[in-house]
């Protein structure tokens, strides 16, 4: 069967167009994956739809019409409920330099960590009170703008003076994109999980701001000089030696192609966060047992399921 180039054309758009919404598709769902927030907005979404449904298989005409009017103004709600998130694609856009800007060499990765542990550690002994959020994936530009901007390299002795107590930017957070200090005092919307009385506002903030982003927020108590670490709504403690490891595989070692091992590192990872809940509550000689386990997940995941060296 002979084609024309008419042909060709037609199935190369259709082809392109199947791509293009392919693509707007998973970007929603990484919008929506990453913030439970608008999981909960996007289930009611669809609980609406459903009911539509239902509505018109029944024959149920007052209820199809009060839908319908909502669904009319469904559009301008759902640009109002889901603003944060379109304006966090617009400006992924609109600022290509962000692309060549965040390139960081694994130097300088290793060289902010080191920073960042060795300021961590000291206001740990002096029990002085911090909150440093690092950028991932997802723009945290709305919630610098909460705060005073700053485009500073990352120092330990930086960081120990804006959160020593009586500074005018030690109530707050400091976020970190790429290598550089971007803000200080910015402010988090606390979570609304019910946590244990022992946590304060920071640890509220810091799980607010790891339940809508992809951030890694690290917290050092005030009153207990202990380091905790909030990802994915999920708070952890780390000894500095455990932090510079959960630091060093998340921003510098690269993700590994799947392999076999992906059940098993699956099976270890369950385990270990399950692991984590139960002894969050014990006494405290039990965090190393614990954080050694995390530690040692993590690096397997990483390596592939290989041992260092092999």
């Amino acid at each position: 069967m002979d084609f024309s180039w008419n042909d060709i054309s037609i199935i190369i758009k259709l082809v392109l167009d199947i791509f293009v919404v392919w693509g707007l598709i998973y970007s929603g769902l990484r919008i929506i994956r990453n913030n439970s927030r608008t999981i909960q907005i996007f289930k009611g979404i669809i609980v609406i739809i459903l009911i539509k449904m239902i509505a018109v298989v029944l024959g149920l005409h007052a209820l199809n019409y009060l839908i319908d009017i909502f669904l009319n103004w469904g559009v301008v709600a759902v640009l109002i409920l889901f603003q944060p998130e379109i304006r966090s694609m617009l400006e992924k856009v609109g600022k290509t330099t962000t692309i060549f800007n965040m390139n960081v060499s694994e130097g300088e990765y290793v060289h902010m960590i080191d920073q960042l542990v060795d300021a961590c550690a000291a206001m740990s002994k002096l029990k002085t009170g911090a909150l440093i959020t690092i950028q991932q994936s997802q723009s945290l530009e709305d919630y610098i703008e909460t705060g005073i901007r700053m485009d500073s390299e990352v120092s330990s002795e930086l960081i120990n003076t804006i959160f020593q107590y009586g500074t005018p930017m030690h109530d707050g957070a400091v976020i970190i994109q790429g290598v550089k200090i971007a803000c200080a005092a910015a402010y988090f919307p606390p979570t609304t999980k019910d946590l244990p009385s022992k946590y304060g506002a920071r640890h509220r903030a810091a799980v607010g701001i790891s339940e809508i982003t992809d951030s890694i927020t690290i917290i050092v108590s005030e009153e207990t000089g202990h380091i905790s670490v909030a990802i994915r709504g999920q708070l952890t403690q780390y000894k500095p030696e455990g932090l510079k490891r959960l630091l060093t595989n998340k921003l510098v070692i690269p993700e590994t192609k799947t392999t076999l091992f992906d059940p098993v590192l699956k099976t270890a990872r369950s385990f270990s966060l399950n692991r984590t809940r139960k002894v969050e509550e014990k006494p405290a000689k039990n965090e190393d047992e614990r954080v050694k386990a995390v530690e040692i997940v993590d690096l397997y995941s990483h390596t592939g399921g290989k041992k260092n060296g092999s």
